[in-house]
Parts: structure tokens; C-alpha cells; sequence
């Protein structure tokens, strides 16, 4: 059975949802080949070029990240699926993992980049370097927490990912038919 939000029950995510959960998993893949890319190709104008669209596309998911908090509260969310408690308890966890990382690795980049390589601009243009301290040593711990976050998002995603795929075709539910728009399958839900 859909939750009820005071406004109407939902059996999907609203399309404003589906399109900011699709774009920032869209920016995280670019962004994670392009850190992984720029740090080991050597110094260049590619390599300037990646770091750039890199620093730009985090600061884009730092905003996706408040418009997905903001559709939330506006639109609510689907109940899970029924599953066995202990999944239900998994799902919960790596939802609030994916939550905090999505937002622990955009604003350590940005804070470590404003440490030791200002300017921070968005797309070459706006200037949106954070107000601290200066330098690579104050740089360095928080790019350690970055890496690590970064890596550990992957792995958090990777988990997600096989959830909605172990739910699609094992268990043959609506999990990811919610984030996808498409129809529900089980007997009394509807989109609204």
C-alpha cells in the first residue's frame, strides 16, 4: 500500500525526483571516471580540462543534492516493498549511506579544492571558492576524506544498484519501477 502525505498516496517517485535521482547518478559515473582519469594521466591541457568539469559537475551535484531534499519533502516517497525486515533495515541503511556520501564527497572536494587550488569556478566562469583556510597542508586531510568517501560511494552505489536489480528480476517487484516511472506491478497500486 502507497503512503498517504497528507496530499494524495504514491506508488512512484514523482518525475522531478526520477530525473534529479537519474542525473545526479549520471554526474557521480562522470565524476568518478573523471577523478579517476585526470589523476593519472599526467599534466595537460586534458588533464586541466578534467579537473575543471570535475570541480563544476561536484558543485552541480551539491545542488541536485537540495532539490532531491526539497521534492521530498514536497512530494514524499513510496513504501518499500514488502520484504523481510533485515532488507528493509539494509535498504534504510544504504539509503542514509548514499545521503551522506552524496554529500560528504562533493563538499570535501569543493572545501579541499578552495584550500589549495582557488579559484573554484563553476564551468570556468563563477567564481564559488569556499572562505577558508589556505594551503596544502590544510588541502591534504580533507582530499583524504574525499578519496575515501569517493571510493566508498562507489561501493555504497554498486550495493544499490544490485538491490533494484535483485528486486526487479528476482523478486519481481516495484522497487526500481518507481525510480524509473514505469508501471507498478502489484495489485492496488497506481500511479497518480
Amino acid at each position: 500500500m502507497a503512503r498517504d502525505h497528507g496530499r494524495r498516496a504514491v506508488a512512484t517517485y514523482a518525475p522531478v525526483q526520477i530525473w534529479i535521482h537519474w542525473l545526479t547518478a549520471l554526474c557521480i559515473f562522470g565524476l568518478v571516471a573523471a577523478g579517476l582519469t585526470m589523476t593519472r594521466i599526467g599534466p595537460g591541457t586534458l588533464t586541466n580540462a578534467l579537473y575543471e568539469l570535475h570541480k563544476s559537475f561536484g558543485l552541480i551535484v551539491v545542488a541536485l543534492v537540495v532539490l532531491r531534499f526539497v521534492a521530498r519533502a514536497v512530494h514524499g516517497a513510496p513504501e518499500h516493498a514488502p520484504m523481510p525486515g533485515w532488507q528493509l533495515l539494509a535498504a534504510r541503511i544504504s539509503h542514509v549511506a548514499l545521503y551522506l556520501l552524496i554529500v560528504i564527497v562533493p563538499l570535501s572536494g569543493w572545501a579541499a579544492t578552495s584550500a589549495c587550488c582557488a579559484p573554484v569556478n563553476l564551468f570556468w566562469s563563477i567564481d564559488l571558492t569556499l572562505p577558508v583556510a589556505r594551503g596544502f597542508d590544510v588541502a591534504r586531510p580533507i582530499f583524504v576524506v574525499h578519496n575515501w568517501a569517493a571510493y566508498l560511494l562507489v561501493f555504497v552505489v554498486l550495493i544499490h544498484a544490485g538491490a533494484a536489480l535483485q528486486h526487479h528480476y528476482l523478486r519481481r517487484d516495484d522497487t526500481l519501477a518507481r525510480m524509473t516511472g514505469g508501471r507498478a506491478r502489484r495489485v492496488g497500486l497506481t500511479r497518480p
